[in-house]
């Protein structure tokens, strides 16, 4: 069982990998299986804007940096299970691949884990909360694992065209230093950053400038980040252990308006706005979401202004 370090309902641990998340072992190459966090159908079974997405190229290096496999073309949704999809990648040599590169294609796809079975044998994982703590877009996950340890708190967004202004097209991963070995002593936040940028890269564009860690100044700057118009119209209702303030307070999230139950707050994601949940004490200023006609704002004055989404997705 492969062990990664990452934010399992809320908390900084070891995320555990069971058997049954991993690619099956097809010789000599590497496989990976890429799941998103962020899915969902309209009225007609028709899959949504950016619900599921595309991984257009992989490449796959030895410890010398030798490019030693690559391949691509995987959507994922195309097979059985709507929210993974493998692929393999045909590698040379008797290297063992220790860092991959993903590329995201012009669908936009947010990932939340991603595990691999070695072409030796070795299993990896990944989860996509290091997007979040390194700075990439991102969003709350509703990934869980089949043996419900927890959810990964969150995905993150790649994508080629920027389209939403999704700042990065592809992200490289360094198996080994952001796995975790068995018994190892889980690090503390500020020591599991400083991978980011070495450990974890990220870039706009094939052979564009690695854009890891994005620092203070980064964040600051509107021609490197800036929020994003809302484009997905699909309500997330979560009653998980999600913080749709913090979801909220991030400049780099981006994704549906999302709704978190336990907390009792609606993030309305194109102003960023935290709203609370209309409730027998809250009855004005609020976001009413058990309403026969559609979830909707409630002014002060009791005018309700619908949201009218296409879908609203519940994560239980």
């Amino acid at each position: 069982m492969a062990e990664a370090f990452g934010v399992i309902t809320g908390l900084l641990g070891v995320w555990q990998f069971a058997e049954d998340h991993f690619p099956a072992d097809e010789t000599p190459a590497s496989n990976y299986r890429v799941t998103v966090g962020l899915e969902g159908f309209d009225a007609n079974g028709q899959t949504l804007t950016n619900a599921k997405g595309e991984i257009e190229t992989i490449k796959t290096y030895n410890v010398q940096h030798e490019l030693i496999g690559s391949g691509g073309g995987l959507t994922v949704g195309d097979g059985e299970d709507d929210q993974f999809g493998d692929i393999k990648v045909d590698q040379e040599g008797n290297s063992q691949s220790i860092w991959t590169e993903f590329f995201a294609g012009d669908d936009a796809i947010c990932i939340a884990a991603i595990t691999t079975t070695m072409e030796e044998g070795t299993k990896w994982g990944w989860t996509g909360d290091w997007g979040y703590w390194c700075g990439l877009n991102w969003f709350p996950s509703g990934y869980r694992l089949k043996n419900d340890q927890g959810v990964v708190d969150a995905c993150t967004w790649i994508d080629k065209d920027h389209s939403e202004d999704l700042k990065a097209a592809a992200i490289g991963i360094n198996w080994s230093e952001l796995g975790a070995t068995e018994g190892q002593k889980t690090p503390s936040q500020s020591e599991l950053l400083k991978k980011c940028g070495d450990k974890m890269q990220a870039w706009p564009e094939d052979g564009g400038k690695q854009m890891l860690p994005v620092n203070d100044k980064k964040k600051r700057s509107s021609s490197v980040f800036r929020r994003s118009q809302r484009s997905d119209d699909r309500l997330i209702v979560s009653r998980l252990n999600h913080n749709a303030t913090e979801v909220c307070d991030s400049w780099s999230s981006w994704g549906p308006d999302f709704v978190s139950e336990q907390e009792g707050i609606y993030c309305n994601m194109e102003t960023h706005e935290a709203i609370p949940l209309c409730n027998a004490d809250k009855t004005v200023d609020c976001f009413d979401l058990n309403t026969s006609h559609g979830p909707a704002m409630v002014r002060r004055n009791g005018k309700r202004s619908p949201r009218n989404p296409s879908q609203v997705v519940t994560w239980a």
